[in-house]
Formats: structure tokens, sequence, C-alpha cells
């Protein structure tokens, strides 16, 4: 994944356990997330064990692609973007997780690594994008929906650390896929099963 704008100030890296150390750090300095979605900050070995994350043995897939982003000029995290590519079908890349530091929320940087992880996908093939977001997280359902996500489903009592939630699956067809076709191909998304 590259920045589809020359004067992005930021590049994408692909991410090793070397790093586990600084993106821990990162983690620890941008807890939101965690206590949105778990209930409490990361765990101490939160960054190492993201690096051995993988889908449910029921869901097929083809790769696992993690990058850093970082700030061009300092060198340092300012967030993450882990694929997991034909996940449930082909044609089907899923955005496991997608991380910008706080310090850049409305900056104008998460829309920006967006649009840079969507070219890399539609480069690859890509029919849908996909995601899951936490009901509880508004602002990132407000901003999943206008970047052109749509809700295919939801599932209901998804616990995550000491929280239960309402998960939304939420799907984006590139070019001229559809939703249908989407359903269609992933029928475990049909319905709040």
């Amino acid at each position: 994944m590259k920045p589809v704008h020359r004067a992005a100030g930021w590049i994408a890296v692909a991410a090793d356990r070397s790093m586990a150390a600084e993106l821990q750090a990162f983690y620890e300095s941008n807890p939101g997330y965690w206590m949105l979605a778990y209930g409490h900050p990361p765990g101490p070995d939160e960054a190492a064990n993201s690096f051995d994350l993988r889908p449910p043995d029921d869901m097929s897939y083809s790769a696992l692609p993690v990058w850093l982003i970082r700030d061009l000029a300092s060198g340092r995290i300012v967030g993450e973007v882990a694929v997991a590519t034909d996940l449930l079908a082909s044609g089907v890349t899923h955005l496991g997780f997608f991380i910008v530091g706080a310090a850049r929320h409305g900056t104008g940087l998460a829309v920006d690594v967006h649009e840079s992880y969507e070219a890399w996908a539609v480069e690859r093939g890509t029919r849908w994008l996909r995601l899951g977001v936490v009901a509880a997280n508004r602002r990132a359902l407000a901003f999943w929906r206008k970047l052109g996500y749509v809700e295919a489903c939801r599932r209901e009592g998804c616990v995550l650390g000491k929280l239960m939630h309402t998960l939304i699956v939420m799907v984006k067809p590139v070019g001229a896929n559809t939703l249908t076709e989407y359903l269609e191909a992933v029928p475990s998304d049909r319905s709040s099963g």
C-alpha cells in the first residue's frame, strides 16, 4: 500500500514482529479504541499478540497484510491498517483493523489512508470492501458511511473484553459490483445470524 497523493506526509510499511514494542507504545498512547470496544486500555502484550491474530477457522482467506502508517517527517507510527484478502469469498477484502492516532483525528489522514487502502485493494481485483464496526462507535459508523460503506447485517451479543456489542458488518461495493451480489457470494452476511 502506498499513498495515492504525492504530498501525503506518510508512508505505509509492512509490519513485522520486530516493531511490536513501538506498536505497543502507539497503542498505549491511543487507548480510545480499546476503551470503547473492550472496556479497558490495551493489554501489555496487545501489539505482540496482534501478529498472531487470524480469522476463525471457518472463514477462508488468502492473505493477511498489515501496514504501519508512519509520519514521513518523524518516522513515528501514526496509524495501522490490517486486512484479510478474499475473506469468505474471492474478491472480498476485509478491513480487520484501522486506527489513526487520536492527535491526527480530523486532519484528513484517515480519509487519505483509506483512499490509499482502497486503491491498493482495487488494483488487486477486489469487488467488495468489508469491515465490522461496533454500534457503540458512532463516530466510526459515521466515518464509514461517509466513505460509501453500507450496512449488510448486524450481529447481536458480540463480547469483546468486558463489553457486549452489536457488531455492524458494512460493505462498500467496488465499481459495478452490488451489495446484492455480495450477499450472494457471502450468504453468512445475509442476516444477523
